[in-house]
């Protein structure tokens, strides 16, 4: 930050820094200057100033008559004092406005390979998962990793650096080679509520499209406006997976958990995507005995849109055009939540259920392809994957740096993972910032899990 003594007054111009995107000059309770800054859109932090403060388009006067007698070095030691304050608050004390969680801003020296909550995510094919946050604007009742604001298990959220992300997503292109690769945005959490989405886009496109790869990503819709659409389709978006699991307006607030959300508005979006130059994938989830009617309805809602607007972007992975339907069926998850009344179905059967569909729609003289795997028809393959560095059961030493996503849960590091340490007892800020044994438990795509030893 520049800052400018002017006329013994100091000013700070927050207009210069992207990250910080609103504050709030306040009082608090006990009448003190209190800003509040608001860090890419869905996290706010706060400090209290000591001096008497105004806020003028986010420019911000500390206008104290003490500080007419303050010499200049004095004045550039409250600048700096001011700042620090700040950073520090940003790194320690950031709420998420959205689930109102304590969230971690993760930069170097945290490595971003190991947690499924925040990073990246190789599992040895031509996709690498990016996730820049956690944390969702919605709380479907059968969330897989038991999100939102309303969730029972999950207590912290993250937000990763957007340049530190391409820088490291850069480390792993270069490795599995820059060919047809597919950056896909997913996560613990809404995808949209990344900001600067269109910029994290735009720079993961300059980088895939040198290899005719391309960028994809997840939404629940309800954060996607026709200006953030535009916004990603001049960045280079190639896909948007859209869920859709009902249209009836009932049935899809339940089904989200949300009062707030609107049906017509995901329909709408979905229509706005297929007029743009961004593929829309609808993908409709089964819950078996819940949705069974409104699952198919959306289905046929997919073949209706797709045959008034035929798609004709081509994915330069498979030099063919994209399926409109990704159907997926619902399962259960050990962290995740279940709806009562939802039967558990294999994938035999789901299967058997979309070619019985197919058939009907093959009567009618319509060709749906519903039971062919999206990995066939994205072109996905396997690739060259990271080396892990752990064996299971290998007992390692790693420096505890964080508070875990979940309770009894802590983060590590060693040698450039990430490690989440369950089994973690209450007190666990007495090792944050310590040296501990660690029993790798798991190491599968190179996602780690230990407990302490």
């Amino acid at each position: 930050m520049n800052l400018n003594g002017v006329n013994n007054f100091i000013t700070i111009n927050f207009n210069k820094f992207k990250m910080i995107t609103d504050v709030e000059l306040t009082k608090n309770g006990r009448n003190k200057n209190q800003l509040i800054i608001e860090i890419n859109k869905n996290y706010e932090t706060s400090i209290i100033l000591d001096y008497d403060a105004r806020l003028e388009d986010g420019i911000l006067f500390l206008v104290d008559n003490n500080l007419k007698k303050i010499n200049k070095n004095r004045l550039n030691s409250i600048e700096s004092g001011i700042l620090n304050l700040i950073s520090i608050n940003i790194s320690q004390n950031l709420i998420n406005k959205i689930t109102k969680r304590k969230t971690y801003y993760i930069s170097p020296p945290i490595p971003l390979i190991g947690h499924t909550a925040f990073g990246l995510i190789d599992r040895g094919t031509n996709i690498i998962q990016v996730r820049g946050l956690s944390g969702c604007n919605i709380n479907c009742p059968f969330c897989s990793v038991d999100e939102g604001q309303y969730s029972k298990t999950r207590k912290n959220d993250y937000y990763v650096d957007l340049d530190y992300l391409v820088d490291e997503y850069k480390k792993i292109v270069e490795f599995k080679g820059n060919k047809h690769l597919e950056a896909h945005l997913d996560g613990q959490g809404e995808p949209s509520l990344y900001y600067p989405l269109p910029d994290l886009v735009q720079k993961l496109n300059e980088i895939n499209s040198k290899g005719n790869g391309i960028v994809t990503m997840q939404s629940n819709g309800t954060k996607l406006s026709y200006k953030l659409i535009d916004e990603l389709e001049e960045a280079g978006l190639h896909r948007i997976n859209l869920s859709i699991n009902a249209l009836n307006e009932k049935m899809s607030r339940i089904l989200s958990g949300s009062r707030d959300y609107n049906i017509n508005h995901i329909l709408d979006i979905a229509e706005y995507i297929k007029n743009s130059k961004i593929h829309l994938l609808i993908a409709p989830l089964l819950l078996p005995n819940i949705n069974d009617e409104e699952f198919k309805k959306v289905i046929d809602y997919a073949v209706q849109l797709e045959r008034k607007n035929p798609q004709n972007i081509i994915n330069p992975i498979t030099n063919k055009k994209n399926p409109i339907i990704g159907a997926q069926l619902c399962l259960t998850y050990q962290f995740g939540r279940r709806i009562k009344k939802m039967k558990v179905w294999n994938f035999k059967k789901f299967y058997e259920l979309l070619k019985h569909y197919e058939n009907e729609y093959k009567k009618n003289g319509i060709d749906v392809q519903l039971d062919t795997p999206l990995s066939k028809a994205f072109g996905n393959h396997r690739r060259k994957k990271l080396f892990s560095p752990f064996k299971l059961n290998e007992i390692v030493k790693a420096e505890v740096v964080l508070d875990g996503r979940v309770n009894n849960e802590v983060i590590g590091v060693a040698k450039d993972r990430v490690i989440q340490i369950i089994n973690v007892n209450k007190n666990y800020e007495k090792i944050v910032g310590k040296i501990v044994k660690v029993r790798i438990l798991r190491t599968k795509d190179n996602i780690f899990v230990g407990a302490l030893v």
